[in-house]
């Protein structure tokens, strides 16, 4: 999805994309594991039944909850979003990295419906699949779909949790990262 496509696409579920962010010193790979943590390492979530005739709004005002109460959002109701762009050494269109958009909530926003229904935040309708960080990188937010629920998982101090540690200290230097996912896991890893 180019620029202008990615531009559309957010407003027409309730975000500005403002601009791509490198070099923020947080890894959205590692981000996206934050559905591999567990409640006693700080894990928060707030799911929806995946037969719930309501699961688009009340998975909203479940990512919304823990965005707010968490610090997600920044006072200018901003967040890093990741997103999907061709690998630098790309050999084909399956070969994607995460980098973070810098993405702005609007007041007319809808995450899990029309944000997932057009790629942004999801699969389809009502089916997340995002990673989210706070612009500092203090709150890591994934929404997902799970065996029978969505909703949305929020880690509040990652860079405390130890299984997230191990699995960055291990992708230091893996061929598959490319050099600027390996200087944002070990800025991440020196905090």
């Amino acid at each position: 999805m180019n620029a202008e496509n990615l531009t559309q696409a957010m407003k027409n579920c309730g975000m500005r994309f403002l601009e791509f962010r490198r070099g923020t010193g947080i890894p959205p790979y590692v981000a996206g594991m934050v559905t591999s943590c567990r409640p006693d390492e700080g894990r928060l979530d707030r799911t929806v039944a995946l037969d719930d005739p309501a699961l688009v709004s009340k998975a909203n005002a479940g990512w919304f909850d823990l965005a707010v109460e968490c610090g997600l959002l920044s006072v200018e109701r901003q967040f890093l979003l990741s997103i999907g762009v061709p690998h630098p050494d790309a050999v084909d269109h399956t070969d994607m990295e995460g980098v973070w958009g810098l993405v702005e909530l609007l007041d007319d926003w809808d995450v899990m419906g029309a944000g997932c229904a057009s790629g942004v935040t999801g699969s389809r309708y009502g089916h997340p699949a995002f990673v989210m960080s706070a612009l500092d990188g203090s709150v890591f937010a994934q929404g997902t779909v799970w065996q029978g629920s969505v909703g949305t998982a929020v880690l509040p101090c990652p860079h405390r949790v130890q299984s997230l540690r191990d699995v960055a200290t291990l992708n230091v230097g893996k061929p598959y990262r490319t050099a600027a996912e390996n200087e944002d896991t070990l800025a991440w890893l020196a905090r």
